[in-house]
């Protein structure tokens, strides 16, 4: 046990935004290429709503290059905060919540736990963490990439817009609430 934690401490030293960032997306291209291999032959409406689903946890995981390379404890402990404040919402309003304030959670296509949306969530809570954590050039391309998963869940008829805006508000304001900006000083 006491290998293995030794070894990983090793790696953590060694890691820098350059093999962190490289072996993100060599596993996030090992997962493309599966769906691809998967999912060959559907539609193309199918493909937009599988990437929106990828997306929906590559953005979240991508929080690990930098908290990684920048040895940012407390970045994740607030990541970890904020998701469990952001899901735990999500899932109360979908198992129930919802109801009782009377929201109309029947999605478009059919079936029900549409408010919020789940998948919008996800995408939302890595691009907002990045963005307040790290500053917006962490962020340029999880927000639009988290937008796209917003409109891949209206696309599929998986969700209405108000599911989708309901996940960012969720998302933005949690994220303000538990989100402090990075500091080069924090142990």
């Amino acid at each position: 046990m006491t290998a293995i934690k030794t070894k990983s401490l090793q790696i953590l030293q060694k890691a820098t935004i350059k093999n962190t960032n490289l072996i993100y997306f060599l596993c996030l291209s090992f997962v493309f290429i599966i769906n691809i291999i998967i999912n060959s032959k559907e539609s193309y409406n199918t493909w937009i709503e599988i990437i929106g689903t990828i997306l929906q946890i590559a953005i979240p995981m991508y929080v690990l290059v930098p908290v990684i390379w920048k040895k940012d404890k407390e970045g994740t402990i607030q990541m970890l905060r904020l998701l469990l404040v952001v899901v735990g919402i999500t899932w109360a309003f979908k198992l129930g919540l919802s109801q009782v304030f009377g929201i109309n959670d029947m999605r478009p296509r059919g079936g029900s736990m549409s408010f919020p949306s789940g998948h919008t969530t996800g995408a939302f809570s890595g691009a907002i963490f990045l963005s307040l954590r790290y500053g917006w050039k962490y962020a340029a391309f999880t927000l639009p990439l988290a937008f796209f998963v917003g409109y891949t869940r209206i696309y599929a008829l998986a969700h209405w817009p108000i599911d989708v805006i309901a996940a960012i508000i969720l998302c933005s304001v949690s994220g303000f609430l538990l989100v402090k900006k990075y500091q080069k000083t924090e142990a």
